[in-house]
Order: structure tokens, then C-alpha cells, then sequence
């Protein structure tokens, strides 16, 4: 199961008519999203691609955003922060059981969570990524807004789908917070990651995903 279909299941279901995409890839890129997702108003978000807003996220949510959403789907810059105030922008203009769909929450390598894209195919090779099968994977340090939401904001529900690098669904709500047993540890670092994956993404695998629809 792919972020479209995750998307587009979502929208079936709740009967979604508002849907919003930050970060639109072209047709030429891996994974493309935009004219796959079946619902009635799509506005699509990035600076670099001729979409409803040619505009950085940032600047749509500070001066152009003019409606809420059923639906968002970020997919934008993978850098933590950016990732969060994405995240925190949409809850804002997130209608009543509406949905935020995060991609790339799930770096299985910690090369493909650092802040810059590696691009030598012999860092690719020594950390164990086929390149013939990696395409260029970057997921960027996104796991850590996840992270943050888990550890801040008591008033959502985050699980993450372990599907397609990783897709976060975030919903208003209530949450246990993410405790840290050692406040001396970093939980800001892949290794803590690494040991903690599952209670910080609260990891749950497309068939659960299912049941849950």
C-alpha cells in the first residue's frame, strides 16, 4: 500500500472534499502523488513546480491560505523543522475529523535521515543501500517532528503506517505522551531512534492500518 492509496482510502472512507498536498512532485519524480488522489477540491503547495501555489509553505500559510482541509498530505522539505511547522500549520486549518498524512517518517538507514541528501554511491554501498534500488532515497530528519509532536502535544492521536518510507497519520485528539526514561539520553539522535522506533512512530503495519478504516 503506497501514500496514494493510503490517501485516497482515507478520503473514501470519511467522505473527504478538501485536500491539500505540500511538496507536489512532477510526473518524472519517484512516487508521485498529485493526480492520483481522487476528491473534489485538490490545492497543491511547492515552490519549484507549477502547482495551484508556486510558493514556499510557509509563505501559503502566513499569506494565501484562504480555507480549511479534510485531508493534508506534506511531503515538502525533509527537515525537521520545517516538517513540524508544516505539521502544526495544517492542524490549524484541519476541519473537524480531518486527517494529516506525513511521508517519510520511517529511515530504516541512518544515511537517509541526514539533513543533506547523500549523493556519493559509495557512501550508498558502505552503509548497505543497493543503489540500483535506492533511487535517491532522503527522508531527512522528519521523524523528528514526529517525535516532537509525540513528546509536546497531548491534544492529537499519531500513529505511522510501516508502508512506503514511512507514513505518519495525525488526527485531532487525545495521546498518551512519549515519556523519556533517561532525561540525561538525547532522544533527538538516530540511535535513541533506533531503540525506540516503535513507541515513538507507534508503528503499526498496513494490515492494522486496514482494520482500523
Amino acid at each position: 500500500m503506497n501514500r496514494t492509496q493510503i490517501i485516497n482510502a482515507l478520503i473514501e472512507k470519511n467522505g473527504y472534499k478538501t485536500y491539500l498536498e505540500i511538496g507536489v512532485n512532477t510526473p518524472a519524480q519517484p512516487g508521485y502523488n498529485w493526480d492520483g488522489v481522487n476528491v473534489e477540491t485538490k490545492h497543491g503547495v511547492d515552490p519549484a513546480v507549477d502547482t495551484t501555489f508556486k510558493m514556499t509553505s510557509d509563505e501559503f500559510f502566513e499569506k494565501h491560505i484562504k480555507m480549511n482541509y479534510d485531508i493534508v498530505f506534506i511531503d515538502g522539505l525533509h527537515i525537521f523543522e520545517q516538517a513540524h511547522r508544516d505539521i502544526v500549520n495544517s492542524l490549524n486549518h484541519l476541519n473537524d475529523g480531518g486527517v494529516i498524512v506525513v511521508h517519510d517518517c520511517y529511515p530504516k538507514k541512518e544515511i537517509t535521515q541526514k539533513r543533506t541528501r547523500a549523493k556519493n554511491i559509495w557512501q550508498r554501498i558502505w552503509h548497505g543501500i543497493r543503489y540500483n534500488s535506492w533511487h535517491g532515497v532522503w527522508h531527512g530528519d522528519v521523524w523528528k517532528a514526529i517525535l516532537k509532536l509525540r513528546l509536546e502535544n497531548p491534544n492529537i492521536q499519531i500513529y505511522t503506517i510501516d508502508t512506503d518510507e514511512g507514513c505518519g497519520i495525525i488526527q485531532k485528539g487525545s495521546q498518551i505522551l512519549f515519556k523519556q526514561t533517561d532525561p540525561n539520553t538525547d532522544p533527538y539522535t538516530y540511535n535513541f531512534f533506533k531503540k525506540n522506533k516503535k513507541e515513538i512512530l507507534n508503528l503499526i503495519d498496513v494490515k492494522e492500518f486496514k482494520n482500523k478504516l
